[in-house]
């Protein structure tokens, strides 16, 4: 979907890899702050040759990106995109059990969850592929049994798909409304990626990402008011990870925000194809009216 999308409005799309994702090298939790990668962002920016640039973040990603907005305003080519953006938790006063805990019990805590989940991912993935090369006799009841699993989340995704209009408050295109961006013809690349993706560590990457949301070790650095670029941002009110008033300390604390609000949505904004085409949508409009001017 991001590929195509970006393909369709001209843009060139960059996802640096923060420490512990993908190929980045791992950093513990208490070495990375938002304003330090805001400085490897414009560092990666100036070896490409890129002076200006624009961003669409999403959940914790927000914090990075207006850290990057606090100290590099004149390379952000506004507006900001962020997708159900996180909010400080000692500004809108959430996650307070948080707070009353030491980092390293906190950091403790969410590695052993995390370490819990990608072993038990890796354990399934690894039994998926023993059973691929059984030659047994059960070999035919354990593959129906795999087919079964993968029908189950096959049919969980395409329930999700929804072709029809959806009558919604905003400017998202009306041929795309907010529907899962798996289409059936890509499913199964999907489910093989996801696959992959769930085998690999990224529990130390995710681990960071949390102890800077809760400013465990670090304090962001710098306050949402202190932005003085704009913002575009949007927030389905079912989202369960951030709360309606971390939202409205989000709207009361940046200076130029729009905000959308969409109705019976949850966290996962960033998978749905209307969602993301009206931030790329955006900024390739906002390109060619600089361009043309």
């Amino acid at each position: 979907m991001f590929e195509e999308l970006a393909y369709r409005y001209g843009l060139r799309m960059i996802w640096p890899e923060r420490p512990g994702y993908g190929l980045s090298e791992e950093c513990g939790s208490q070495q990375i702050s938002a304003l330090e990668w805001a400085d490897v962002v414009v560092q990666l920016s100036d070896h490409l040759g890129i002076d200006r640039f624009s961003i669409i973040a999403q959940s914790v990603g927000t914090v990075f990106a207006l850290a990057i907005a606090y100290r590099f305003k004149r390379r952000i080519y506004a507006p900001i995109y962020l997708i159900s953006p996180w909010v400080s938790t000692q500004a809108a006063n959430t996650f307070k059990w948080t707070r009353r805990l030491p980092a390293s019990l906190v950091a403790k805590t969410i590695s052993l969850t995390l370490d819990v989940m990608w072993l038990f991912n890796s354990k399934t993935s690894k039994e998926q592929s023993i059973n691929k090369e059984d030659t047994s006799t059960n070999h035919s009841k354990t593959k129906n049994s795999r087919k079964t699993m993968i029908t189950f989340e096959e049919d969980e995704l395409l329930a999700s798909l929804d072709d029809g209009p959806l009558d919604l408050p905003t400017d998202f295109p009306t041929h795309r409304p907010l529907r899962h961006f798996v289409r059936p013809q890509h499913m199964s690349l999907y489910l093989a990626m996801n696959q992959r993706r769930m085998s690999e560590p990224y529990s130390q990457g995710q681990l960071c990402d949390v102890m800077v949301a809760l400013e465990k070790h670090h304090m962001f650095g710098f306050n949402y008011s202190d932005i003085k670029v704009s913002v575009s941002a949007v927030w389905g009110d079912k989202d369960s990870l951030i709360p309606s008033k971390a939202i409205d300390t989000l709207a009361s604390s940046l200076r130029d925000v729009r905000l959308k609000i969409l109705e019976s949505e949850g966290h996962d904004l960033v998978w749905k194809e209307g969602v993301m085409e009206w931030a790329m949508r955006g900024i390739s409009e906002r390109w060619k009216q600089q361009k043309n001017a």
